[in-house]
């Protein structure tokens, strides 16, 4: 049922739901009132999950960037190996007459070599590129100074493509693809992307399905 009160006697009535949206007559003074629009009480679409809507302006949700440890383990442990292997060289070979003293600038250059090899994979791989989903596309950046985008609209994808490894599933880190209904290939291609399912599904919302 709903309740209502009359526009012009100030008095409260109630009508049955079906009713909602139109005009009844106030029962007491006959003055007509319209009825207000029943509220659904389960929302729908992506507000319900807390996320912008799909009309009104374009709003970022979120960024990801390409994984490191997640998609590369035994590189990333090969680097941590690396660099604390030459740091307890070097400070061996300061600390002890039993350990020759060239080693302590082995130990240097080890540890060197793996912080460059860390900042160069860090720079190339994590910060190079990056994804950007908003309630209107999704967007793929590549570059730091220079920069090279391609976007896809969530109202035009066709397909969403995952691929993953056994390892990866793991993980939870895989290869994610978008093409739309206007191009022949894949017009947006990411490795080692974290939670590739998570980012489908967030896409999914959007889609117009």
């Amino acid at each position: 049922m709903i309740t209502i009160e009359c526009d012009d006697c100030e008095r409260t009535f109630e009508i049955e739901d079906e009713q909602a949206g139109g005009k009844v007559a106030c029962p007491y003074c006959g003055d007509m009132n319209r009825v207000p629009e029943a509220q659904d009480s389960i929302t729908k679409g992506p507000e319900a999950k807390g996320l912008p809507p799909d009309a009104g302006p374009e709003q970022d949700i979120c960024t990801i960037h390409p994984a490191m440890f997640c998609a590369h383990p035994f590189k990333f442990s090969a680097i941590v190996i690396l660099v604390l292997g030459g740091v307890t060289l070097a400070i061996a070979a300061k600390v002890s007459d039993n350990v020759a003293n060239w080693l302590s600038w082995l130990g240097i250059v080890l540890t060197v070599a793996g912080a460059l090899w860390w900042m160069y994979w860090y720079v190339a791989s994590h910060l190079w590129i990056k994804l950007t989903i908003s309630n209107k596309r999704t967007i793929r950046h590549e570059g730091i100074i220079r920069r090279h985008t391609s976007e896809v609209l969530h109202d035009h994808v066709r397909n969403v493509e995952i691929r993953q490894s056994l390892l990866q599933r793991i993980l939870k880190v895989g290869y994610i693809g978008i093409s739309s209904s206007g191009q022949d290939g894949i017009e947006i291609e990411v490795k080692d992307i974290p939670r590739p399912y998570a980012i489908k599904a967030l896409i999914d919302e959007y889609r117009d399905m």
